[in-house]
């Protein structure tokens, strides 16, 4: 018996070259080698970093892709809202014609780039931002009212804000720069970072801020208070989570939020653009010398001012010059974000 016993040993010892070692429960093994741990999900969540890197990609990714799709509505959009150039369907397609007539189709994404570049940061800020505000206002994001939604959209809108503002700046005065032939072309990026000057400064950079953070304000709050709370009652009535809302109640959603916002606060963002693009306007009615880049015009100097003058050149409708393009480039800016953003979420698989 020993023998046949020091034989199976030998046997077992041929077909094993190493015993396997026990593992300890808890240890740092166990935690490497056991997939049944992984599907624990307080123990597969993200750190806070990764949590919040995937949404500021997500988010980032979402913005581009909405201001890439309206970028030609848009740019149309700040030359009327910038110009004295009475606004109509009629002038907005003779401009949009002018302006391929000039620079060719790819004049129409003019300052794109410069668009993107802000606005990845800035979206992808302002929904990661969404949910931290949402995280930090209730345990329950679901169950959140609607002051705490509004609360959280406008306090996202202002952080992206003071993040991103000078890109934002450089876009404007980019996006109405009509003249980009020789010489020219290349001081045009420094006279929108300048403003014109001979240096940068801070003043300059931030120029037009105040409208923007008091437009931003009612402007993100409302946008992701009616989203918000359009995707959570479709959620109720498809029974599936806010994220997983099917996409024709995703996009609903995100249309009406855009066409609520826009309408809500759009003279402050008219302030915003002239307050930005002073001196920068080259339409031929607003007596600009495209030779200096600036003119100082006084009635940009504050937010009563430029909208005392708009009031007393076009009347009450002069403040929403423009409007009527918002509710065609808004409702689909929106709608593209909210829903990319959200179809990103569950691509990265970030938590709620």
């Amino acid at each position: 018996m020993s023998t046949s016993a020091a034989s199976s040993s030998s046997v077992s010892g041929l077909s094993h070259s190493q015993p396997v070692e026990p593992v300890i429960p808890g240890s740092a093994k166990a935690q490497r080698y056991r997939p049944d741990l992984l599907q624990d999900p307080e123990k597969a969540k993200d750190s806070t970093v990764v949590d919040v890197t995937k949404r500021l990609v997500a988010g980032g990714i979402a913005g581009a892709w909405a201001k890439t799709a309206i970028a030609p509505l848009d740019r149309t959009k700040i030359i009327f809202q910038t110009s004295e150039k009475k606004f109509c369907a009629r002038n907005v397609v003779i401009e949009m014609v002018e302006i391929v007539k000039r620079e060719g189709v790819n004049g129409l994404w003019r300052g794109n780039c410069a668009t993107v570049m802000r606005v990845f940061p800035y979206a992808g800020i302002q929904f990661a931002a969404f949910d931290v505000y949402k995280h930090f206002l209730s345990k329950d994001p679901d169950s959140m009212s609607a002051a705490q939604r509004l609360l959280a959209g406008s306090a996202a809108g202002a952080t992206a804000v003071a993040v991103t503002y000078p890109l934002d700046l450089i876009r404007a005065r980019l996006a109405v720069r009509r003249t980009w032939e020789g010489s020219v072309a290349r001081k045009v990026w420094w006279q929108a970072i300048t403003g014109g000057h001979d240096r940068i400064t801070v003043k300059q950079l931030y120029r037009g801020l105040s409208p923007t953070l008091l437009g931003i304000l009612p402007y993100a709050g409302i946008a992701f208070l009616t989203r918000d709370t359009l995707n959570h009652l479709a959620s109720k009535h498809y029974h599936t989570t806010p994220l997983e809302t099917p996409l024709k109640a995703k996009m609903f959603a995100g249309a009406v939020a855009g066409l609520v916002a826009q309408s809500s606060t759009y003279p402050l963002d008219l302030v915003r653009r002239r307050m930005q693009t002073e001196g920068f306007v080259e339409t031929g009615l607003d007596h600009v010398r495209s030779s200096s880049g600036r003119v100082a015009t006084p009635y940009f100097k504050s937010i009563s001012f430029t909208l005392h003058y708009i009031y007393k050149q076009d009347g009450l409708k002069g403040l929403f010059k423009g409007l009527s393009m918002n509710w065609i480039k808004g409702p689909v800016a929106f709608m593209i974000s909210f829903t990319v953003f959200d179809y990103m979420k569950i691509y990265f698989r970030i938590e709620r």
